[in-house]
């Protein structure tokens, strides 16, 4: 967005418009921007606190819209206002307001001045305290951003008191000493006035221009309180928390922050310094940010460790001087490169950015830090560095070459992925051409492209918006970026116009890729052909049309420099605020991910394809998490084979352990949990393994070891290999105590599909509970007893499962046994005996279980 004086056509009308409906411009709108309209800007640039140059760019656009938004909201709110909110300077606003100032008796002149904003946010005097849950207007809207300056977030600046602000308030009472009544009195908004005067007064002192010391907050304040913050390494967020006060009102000056010594809770440019050479040594510091944190006292502790010295996670002046003795080649290697930063030793923000523009350049990983591949390219021979043609041979290097290698990689031709065509890659490249039938010279030209192109899988899974955003999600990750701006590209490639810009060739090719060519996506490389397309196909919508975004959407930016849409992407996620969009050609000349703001004037709108909205689903998330919680009741009721504990599970609930038998001694119980933490929790290395000298448990409590007499071979190949799983999904093991009873448990994860995207993880677990009573233990069990119970439950490993079989609970409680035996045996410190009659105890109460559910003892039977 740029508009200035000699601009004109219907933006500046706009412009114009959006000017007279907040009182800064008094003229007809007429298109033409003049010097009104000029004097306008300015009066409001300076009312918003910003440069009033009299230049509309986007910092001054986006502050017109937001003010208009508002607006917008409270004409809806009573009624004028029909269809969806943007803040755009639209005629129908406009129309709005009029309508608005007519039916209170108002002059309409389309002018939101004192007595039109009075009536339309009922504020002035139809207004008193104090305010409770449903006032609204500017006593409200100060009100909530007060609270957000002063750490007690409403949750929205709307200028409607809801449950969220009511919170807030209740957060400020709390932290003031004010009693909690429920409503804001004239007490206590007075009291927040006091405290934004004095965020005010401090931030002008510093420099930082806010409005007159009255007290009420607003947007501009917020922003003002970001500056600062940002300016002062501070974390930019608008709140003034503990660390923003001491610097804002304290003694302490920021630049007393950034000398050296570096350590924790300094900040400032050196700190940032310090972080990138850490970063450009290979070392992460956790961020970039100038704040020194625990990352970074963990980077320069790590640093000192690799010279052998102190680990203090302190940087003195000694520390300083080794690292810029490290950095000095490495920014003297860039320069030699053509790259414009000193070579004073200092990591600054023009060197760390150079890295990555070589880093780029060169296809290696963009992450600022210096390792093998970089520093070889960087010292070494970086000949012939850079795409410069889409016909590729031995010695091309760059990120056409590292793309051509990633597909080549996927067709199972051995080349390794380092963007420099060598000989492994010519063998590649010729292996290629011969198996389809093209000259074998090695030489990747435009008919070897165009097979690669044809014998490369289409997309088939999920439906055909997901195949679409799947195809975008799969070339980002193959990251493509130009090497030198001059548009060589495998998209252009595979359209039959390379050397043109490709952002409509991306999204052509992804399109080629789900197979949805060219009935639901058009194939187009001029983003205009595309608009009309969607337009004549009727699933165009422009952005301030109501229409919620869809994933899988076609979305087209105007560029109001060139007068067109000129830009295009692929919408793949997103909210009620914002969209995030895979593109191609975009600021880096990338393929990329970025987000975009619903309001976002550049959006002209998009191109439906049929896919889910990005928010407003059509089942909600509640009624969803509901529907998982009953369909994981029907799967556990389904593996029961008795009408008894079927009838148990009638009352069953989440987290709650259903008791399928017990007793006073043992018991055996099944629970269902949201989510997998409980199975990820468990250990999943656990197993069991038998030798001559006994069993062995090995889990994360470490080793467990028994030692059993009279095992001979037959029966420790049975023990060997017991397991089972859950449709595919191992059981993990958790040994655990509750009270007095000690609990074996055996957990699975099931996932259950509700609707499309919508996927809710459970923990199925099975528990054996046994009270270690050793007291009353019954005589001790004969061998081949044990051993006969052991075979039966081996005679199921590897057949028994829980879809359909209704035997596994019982097999599982089998599985448990064993592995009870050996960590009672163990923890309990039992001698033989008492071992033995533990064996015999875990054996007894299993084959009661058995004998209680006749259908499952018949099919153990069956089994032996």
């Amino acid at each position: 967005m740029l508009l200035k004086a000699g601009s004109s056509g219907e933006q500046v009308k706009a412009l114009q418009r959006g000017l007279k409906m907040l009182c800064c411009y008094s003229g007809t709108p007429d298109g033409k921007y003049g010097g009104g309209t000029e004097a306008a800007v300015q009066k409001f640039q300076k009312q918003q606190g910003i440069e009033a140059d009299g230049i509309v760019g986007d910092e001054t656009w986006h502050c017109l819209v937001e003010e208009l938004f508002s607006l917008g909201t409270a004409l809806k709110e009573q009624g004028f206002y029909k269809g969806y909110v943007s803040g755009a300077p639209s005629v129908k606003l406009y129309e709005a307001l009029c309508a608005f100032q007519r039916a209170r008796g108002l002059q309409p002149d389309g002018m939101a001045g004192a007595a039109t904003r009075a009536r339309l946010f009922r504020t002035g005097e139809s207004v008193v305290f104090p305010l409770d849950l449903g006032s609204k207007g500017d006593y409200v809207w100060n009100l909530q951003y007060a609270l957000f300056a002063l750490c007690c977030n409403p949750g929205g600046m709307d200028g409607v008191y809801g449950s969220a602000t009511a919170e807030a308030v209740r957060k400020y009472r709390k932290r003031y000493g004010f009693p909690d009544n429920g409503v804001v009195d004239s007490t206590l908004f007075e009291h927040t006035k006091e405290k934004i005067r004095r965020i005010q007064r401090a931030l002008r002192e510093k420099g930082y221009p806010t409005a007159a010391e009255e007290g009420y907050a607003d947007a501009n304040l917020i922003e003002q309180i970001r500056a600062y913050q940002k300016q002062n390494w501070l974390t930019a967020d608008g709140q003034v928390g503990p660390a923003t006060e001491e610097l804002l009102f304290g003694a302490v000056q920021g630049d007393a922050l950034d000398s050296l010594p570096l350590k924790r809770k300094s900040r400032g440019e050196r700190v940032q310094n310090l972080q990138y050479a850490l970063r450009m040594l290979c070392i992460d510091p956790n961020g970039t940010d100038g704040i020194f944190g625990g990352g970074t006292e963990a980077a320069v502790k790590k640093y000192q460790k690799r010279c052998q010295l102190a680990e203090s996670g302190v940087v003195d002046t000694a520390l300083w001087g080794r690292l810029s003795a490290e950095i000095k080649p490495l920014q003297e290697a860039l320069r030699n490169k053509g790259y414009s930063c000193r070579a004073d030793g200092v990591a600054d923000t023009a060197c760390y950015q150079a890295v990555l523009d070589f880093q780029r350049k060169h296809a290696l990983s963009a992450d600022g830090m210096i390792g093998r591949g970089t520093k070889t390219l960087l010292f070494g021979d970086a000949n012939a560095g850079g795409t410069l043609s889409a016909v590729l041979r031995e010695g091309s290097s760059g990120s056409l070459t590292r793309y051509l290698q990633q597909l080549l990689a996927e067709q199972n031709y051995a080349v390794t992925v380092d963007g420099v065509f060598g000989s492994e890659m010519k063998r590649a490249v010729e292996n290629f051409q011969q198996k389809h039938g093209l000259t074998s010279d090695g030489i990747f030209g435009a008919q070897s492209w165009k097979k690669l192109f044809e014998v490369r899988s289409k997309l088939v899974l999920f439906s055909d918006t997901m195949r679409f955003v799947q195809a975008a999600e799969i070339e980002l990750q193959l990251g493509f970026a130009e090497d030198y701006e001059n548009n060589i590209t495998p998209y252009g490639e595979w359209y039959g116009l390379n050397g043109e810009s490709w952002c409509a060739m991306f999204v052509s090719y992804c399109a080629y890729r789900a197979n949805m060519l060219p009935v639901f996506v058009p194939r187009f490389a001029y983003c205009p052909d595309g608009v009309n397309y969607y337009r004549k196909m009727k699933r165009y919508y422009k952005r301030d049309s109501g229409y919620i975004p869809k994933v899988g959407d076609v979305i087209f930016f105007y560029n109001y420099r060139k007068g067109r849409v000129a830009h295009t992407g692929i919408v793949v996620e997103g909210d009620a605020q914002g969209i995030s969009v895979i593109d191609g050609n975009g600021v880096e000349n990338s393929v990329r991910k970025s987000w975009h703001s619903l309001k976002e004037d550049t959006i002209d709108g998009y191109g439906d394809n049929g896919g889910k909205p990005v928010y407003g689903s059509l089942i909600t998330e509640l009624e969803a998490q509901e529907k998982a919680d009953q369909l994981a009741l029907e799967f556990v009721k389904g593996v029961m084979v008795s009408p008894e504990l079927v009838q148990k599970l009638e009352s069953w609930g989440l987290d709650k352990d259903v008791f399928l038998y017990q007793n006073v001694d043992s018991k055996l119980s099944v629970k269902v949990s949201r989510g997998a933490s409980w199975y990820l929790s468990c250990d999943e290395n656990a197993s069991l393994d038998i030798s001559s000298d006994g069993v062995e448990m090995t889990s994360r409590l470490g080793p467990i070891s028994l030692s059993f007499g009279g095992l001979d071979a037959g029966t420790r190949s049975k023990l060997s290999s017991l397991s089972l799983e859950l449709e595919g999904v191992p059981g993990r093991i958790e040994i655990s105590a509750e009270g007095a009873w000690l609990k074996v448990s055996l957990v699975f994860e099931k996932t259950f599909r509700v609707a499309e995207n919508m996927d809710f993880n459970y923990s199925v677990g099975l528990t054996l509970w046994v009270h270690p009573d050793t007291t009353n233990l019954p005589p001790a069990v004969s061998m081949e007893a044990y051993e006969a119970t052991i075979y039966n439950i081996r005679t199921l490993q590897g057949t028994v499962r829980y879809e359909g079989n209704p035997a596994v609970l019982i097999a599982s409680a089998g599985v448990l046994a064993v592995v009870l035996l050996v960590v009672v045996a163990q923890n309990a410190e039992a001698s033989e005996a008492v071992t033995e009659m533990m064996m015999e105890k875990i054996v007894e109460t299993h084959e009661r279980v058995i004998n209680e559910l006749p259908q499952v003892k018949k099919y153990l039977e069956q089994a032996a």
